[in-house]
């Protein structure tokens, strides 16, 4: 007859990794049966000696993943009193990195999810701003949290990716000549810069870009062209309300995005 184990899941936080564990160490039994009983959450020590109560009336094993050593005693201290198995699965590994690194663990539950978490809004960020970039996606426009708007080369997109790294949804779009805005742009109420640059920059950049890509745009460097362009994105910024602009001629991508955290959000 097949034995069942009965298999206490405990832990300060969601308990997903001692979880993991075990049923990762499961599988390797084929056909074996286990109940899981989760309890995540776990803060006090009262919470400590229901459990261990619950798990003594069925002759089951703890799992844990405290990071307060005093629930870790407790549950360890009880669980052996009980005559139960106990099993550590943070403890001995944050001690043998404390004494390694000389340094005290902040003990703070529930960091290991927080970090996912924020490297999950950094991805969506990520590929929120990269679907949005260069007039793209406008049909989902309104769900960023910023728009840059400026003429070619004033470093719209690099800065952009730039946001999108700090959880930022960055839409960007082209100011080109003549033409209008996308229909409704101006009337979202979501924090717009306007990028400007001097003209000689301007032109440098560009003529850099047409000797990369091997063609010559027409008018693309010219600086009369560049003139007009400036000119015109200048003409939209005026007409835009609430839209901060700077100037970004000498200033490094890092400092802008600085400078829009700062001043715009």
């Amino acid at each position: 007859m097949k034995k069942t184990l009965d298999i206490f899941i405990v832990s300060d936080a969601t308990g997903a990794t001692a979880e993991a564990i075990a049923t990762s160490a499961l599988v390797q039994f084929g056909g074996a049966e286990a109940h899981i009983h989760r309890h995540p959450f776990t803060r006090s020590n009262e919470t400590v000696e229901t459990i261990i109560e619950e798990a003594d009336a069925c002759g089951g094993m703890i799992v844990f993943t405290f990071v307060s050593s005093e629930l870790s005693d407790t549950i360890t201290s009880l669980g052996k009193a009980k005559g139960l198995v106990v099993i550590d699965l943070l403890g001995p590994l944050m001690n043998l990195f404390a004494n390694t690194l000389d340094y005290t663990p902040i003990r703070t539950p529930g960091l290991f999810r927080s970090r996912e978490q924020d490297l999950f809004k950094v991805t969506k960020a990520i590929d929120f701003t990269l679907r949005h970039d260069d007039g793209q996606g406008l049909d989902t426009i309104h769900m960023a949290d910023l728009i840059i708007l400026g003429v070619s080369r004033t470093g719209k997109t690099p800065t952009s990716v730039f946001l999108s790294c700090r959880k930022l949804k960055v839409a960007n779009i082209p100011i080109v000549l003549g033409i209008p805005l996308p229909e409704g742009i101006a009337t979202l109420p979501i924090p717009k810069v306007g990028f400007k640059m001097d003209i000689e920059r301007q032109a440098q950049l560009r003529k850099e870009r047409s000797r990369r890509i091997g063609s010559r745009i027409p008018g693309y460097s010219d600086r009369a062209n560049i003139i007009s362009e400036l000119e015109y994105a200048n003409t939209i910024f005026r007409k835009l309300r609430k839209i901060r602009t700077v100037d970004v001629t000498n200033r490094s991508i890092e400092e802008t995005s600085d400078w829009i955290t700062r001043q715009v959000l």
